[in-house]
């Protein structure tokens, strides 16, 4: 269901501390209705995943498409340049993904303690330390992929704005794949993510679900993770190839409450 509402909340020129970095500027206010606005890429599995722990808890959000070029959204976040970034309903600012997992956890406890549990987290941990770092080569392994990965591009961004990040986005996207893969020392991407939900296919075993018979922190993380590549040619190849973790994502999306999304 997506809440609409015209009242935003003034954002105030502040600096915000966090940790050791500062926050300057104009900070994005959160629309009325919403508890925290979410800034991020469409592609980034870091942010899909607070979107699927936000989904989980029922959390209204506000989402801001970050212009992954300029960065002009983030303007504010003169020290981390980097999504996502969340700012909550009472100005408070947190980036890292886990961070704001854990903000949204607090601020929506689950209804039991087994969601967040410690095993829990260690898959949550997995996924976002081994699983995410996975994405990025399997949507960049040519320069027509990288096309197809931005173009979100055009219905978040201005005709000029989207055909810089579909083109330029993509052909600095394209060359920095062989970098990335040697990062992460990965020889063969699809192999590698596939090995990766192996690893996970072996975890669930003949559970619903991580959790048992609902999904928990890991799960959920998990399905968040693999939304990063969603209408994408590796998503198609996990759902053929691994049809025991499709299957896992159908009941994982069937289980989730619908996203709640407050425009503004």
């Amino acid at each position: 269901m997506a809440l609409r509402s015209v009242a935003l909340i003034a954002p105030p020129r502040v600096a915000i501390a966090i940790g050791r970095r500062q926050l300057s500027a104009a900070v994005p206010g959160v629309p009325a209705g919403a508890a925290l606005r979410l800034l991020g890429y469409q592609i980034c599995p870091f942010c899909h995943t607070v979107k699927s722990v936000a989904r989980h808890a029922s959390l209204p959000l506000a989402y801001t498409e970050v212009n992954p070029l300029t960065k002009k959204q983030i303007a504010f976040s003169t020290a981390h340049r980097k999504v996502p970034i969340a700012v909550f309903d009472d100005g408070t600012v947190v980036v890292e993904s886990a961070d704001i997992v854990d903000a949204v956890l607090a601020r929506a406890p689950p209804a039991s303690d087994a969601f967040a549990s410690a095993e829990a987290r260690i898959w949550a941990s997995w996924a976002l330390a081994e699983l995410a770092v996975m994405m990025y080569p399997n949507i960049t392994r040519s320069y027509a992929e990288c096309k197809l990965a931005l173009s979100y591009a055009d219905a978040a961004f201005s005709p000029f704005d989207a055909f810089l990040v579909k083109h330029v986005g993509a052909f600095g996207m394209s060359m920095a794949h062989g970098k990335i893969k040697q990062k992460y020392g990965i020889d063969d991407e699809r192999a590698a993510l596939m090995e990766k939900l192996a690893v996970w296919d072996a975890e669930l075993g003949d559970r619903d679900f991580r959790g048992g018979d609902a999904p928990d922190l890991g799960d959920v993380t998990v399905f968040g993770v693999l939304g990063a590549v969603g209408g994408l040619p590796a998503r198609e190849d996990v759902v053929r190839d691994s049809p025991k973790v499709a299957a896992w994502l159908a009941r994982v999306d069937a289980a989730l409450p619908p996203p709640v999304v407050v425009e503004g």
